[in-house]
């Protein structure tokens, strides 16, 4: 029986297989396979873990993830004291993610939240180009549709996988348990955290926030249809007259739903996408007992810095120009998108278009480079 081919590689070639591989299910399977793949390993594991947990994201927004690796090192509830010690750090240049391997410690949940970071990044483009699609549609706009619904490009992937990972920081920092109260100091480090970044990082995260909320509300309008126009003492039904302090289906409740969402939205994403994945009583069962009103959360953080950010936005610091014909210089992750170039010369309000267009960012119009947003016609809307 012939030896298989990877097996008679030299530990070198070996361990250059494994340093780019990005899948970690895949990296256990090869080190199961291959008694020679995994002695290779044992001798280098450090460095290969380290390579596998930074291959889960975007190599242009290490930084934001090592920010969030060090984040959720703090158990919570995070005391206000150490979430101001932790944003006094963010500014400063932390070296230690340059290294050829990193503690096991920071290893282990960047490779737990890597898979969900790239979950959300492909549901964000299908949700939020279905409705850029339903713009072309309202507005009667040609549209291309296969580059519109195109994969990601390497920069749009970049920007939207940062988004996340920033709101994934702001949910473990200020996350507060269902009936603990919320303290003005956590308002003011939550303003504190979003200063940090600039103008138009902040509408990115403005976006996400807006995509989840739209995908929390689908929920909950599918477990309100279940159980209004199903059987009355369904299952889904007695959970919602189990709720505490009032039936989850009244009036009184329906009011509080956009603060249940945001305490749901505090929990994180790989919370926000457990509910995602269920359906039916399940669903339910996850929803409802989470039902608790939280009425300061991201949405009150980015209230006042998302609105004002289009007033904010700068042109002129080498971050991309705009020559007023759709021709945008400075296309890369670390340059204003061309979405918000186009947006900010054109002085198109946040709100624009409330109706059909829903307004700006619920299609992701920072997100989107030229060639896509070229492709769904809005670039030549007055």
């Amino acid at each position: 029986m012939s030896t298989p081919a990877l097996e008679t590689l030299t530990p070198e070639v070996q361990a250059q297989i494994m340093r780019n591989i990005s899948s970690v299910p895949a990296f256990i399977s090869l080190l199961r396979a291959s008694p020679r793949f995994y002695q290779v390993f044992r001798n280098r594991k450090e460095y290969l873990l380290t390579q596998l947990a930074f291959n889960q994201f975007h190599p242009g927004i290490i930084d934001d993830v090592w920010t969030l690796a060090k984040a959720v090192q703090i158990p919570q509830p995070v005391p206000t004291r150490e979430i101001g010690n932790f944003i006094s750090k963010l500014a400063l240049v932390d070296h230690e993610h340059q290294q050829h391997s990193i503690p096991t410690s920071i290893i282990a949940p960047l490779c737990k939240i890597g898979p969900t970071i790239a979950w959300f990044a492909e549901d964000y483009r299908h949700s939020s180009l279905r409705l850029l699609t339903d713009v072309g549609t309202h507005m009667e706009i040609k549209q291309d549709y296969g580059i519109l619904h195109s994969e990601y490009s390497i920069t749009e992937n970049g920007r939207v996988q940062r988004a996340l990972c920033r709101f994934e920081t702001f949910c473990h920092l200020f996350f507060v348990p269902e009936g603990d109260e919320v303290v003005l100091d956590y308002y003011i480090e939550a303003r504190r955290y979003l200063l940090e970044y600039l103008a138009d990082d902040v509408e990115e995260i403005a976006c996400i926030r807006d995509y989840l909320v739209r995908r929390l509300w689908g929920v909950f309008e599918a477990i309100e249809e279940r159980a209004l126009h199903g059987d009355p003492d369904s299952a889904i039904r007695k959970l919602g007259k189990a709720c505490q302090p009032v039936d989850w289906f009244s009036g009184s409740a329906k009011l509080k739903h956009s603060g249940y969402m945001e305490y749901i939205m505090s929990k994180g994403l790989r919370f926000i996408r457990e509910v995602l994945d269920s359906d039916g009583l399940k669903e339910a069962e996850l929803v409802m007992k989470h039902s608790f009103c939280r009425e300061f959360f991201i949405s009150h953080a980015l209230s006042d810095e998302a609105d004002k950010s289009l007033d904010e936005i700068s042109l002129d610091y080498n971050a991309g120009t705009y020559d007023g014909e759709g021709d945008y210089v400075g296309d890369d992750l670390d340059a204003l998108s061309q979405g918000l170039l186009w947006a900010n010369h054109s002085r198109i309000p946040s709100d624009w278009g409330r109706w059909p267009l829903k307004g700006l960012r619920d299609w992701g119009y920072v997100f989107w480079d030229k060639r896509r947003l070229e492709a769904s016609g809005v670039l030549d809307l007055e």
